[in-house]
């Protein structure tokens, strides 16, 4: 499974960054397909009984179906938009970075680490309501290999920034997000391995030797992932605000088609 979220992730990130337009909307319809699945997927966890074995003050399944509820309305969001990239013409996108926009290279490997994380944060928040199981196996071994996977995306995005520097950030507060989203993806593989070497878990079908403390390795993880939203919620709303509410249509263009 971790394979097919990197085949979905790259295929999305190439079909919206498409010249073609016909491409860019079938990378849209399949976006706006996957998060429909997503949010269908913790649905049925609140009619199978999964979340009703929870404590009911455990806050984990009203977060996933948060996450549901998010998903939804952005398919919707992108259901509409499709008209808009259908009519709409795009520009020719060098290899490489320049000052006023970003390069295709940088384009596909930030799309296709975004669609890796929006994948991990669900995932691994629904690892943790699930009773121990195989099931719960598969799905950690996902989690891992995706999380580890966006990772090495991160190394691979930092070695081009540094052969082609791209765009400046409009101002210190998107400096500042950008850095704490590269950190914090650092800190939750690094994390997220100790955690792994804690419970046995596979990481790539490989079992990382044990010695790690449980709770706090968990504790660190779970804090980790919590921040990691909320600075990847704010950089996804700066660019909605920027995009839709003040009209600032360059923004999103300097990384997508």
């Amino acid at each position: 499974m971790t394979f097919f979220y990197l085949l979905l992730a790259l295929g999305l990130a190439v079909g919206l960054n498409h010249p073609g337009r016909l491409w860019r909307v079938l990378a849209q319809v399949g976006a706006a397909a996957a998060l429909a699945m997503m949010a269908w997927s913790i649905w049925l966890a609140n009619g199978d009984g999964t979340f009703a074995l929870r404590a009911a003050a455990d806050v984990r399944p009203l977060l996933l179906n948060i996450m549901a509820g998010i998903a939804l309305f952005v398919v919707l969001l992108l259901l509409g938009l499709l008209p808009a990239q259908w009519r709409r013409q795009v520009e020719v996108v060098p290899d490489w970075n320049q000052r006023q926009r970003w390069g295709q290279i940088a384009r596909l490997l930030h799309w296709t680490s975004a669609v890796l994380m929006l994948a991990a944060l669900p995932i691994g928040l629904f690892v943790t309501v699930l009773t121990p199981s195989p099931e719960r196996g598969d799905f950690a071994a996902v989690h891992n290999g995706v999380g580890l996977a966006a990772f090495g995306l991160l190394w691979l995005r930092l070695l081009v920034r540094r052969a082609s520097p791209g765009p400046a950030s409009p101002n210190f507060a998107a400096r500042l997000n950008k850095l704490a989203l590269y950190l914090l993806i650092a800190a939750r593989a690094v994390s997220g391995l100790a955690l792994a070497s804690a419970t046995g878990a596979p990481v790539l079908g490989l079992h990382l030797p044990q010695g790690v403390p449980l709770p706090p390795a968990r504790a660190l993880h779970q804090w980790l992932s919590a921040l990691f939203a909320a600075a990847f919620a704010a950089h996804a709303g700066a660019v909605v605000w920027h995009h839709f509410a003040l009209r600032d249509r360059q923004l999103i263009r300097r990384m997508l088609r």
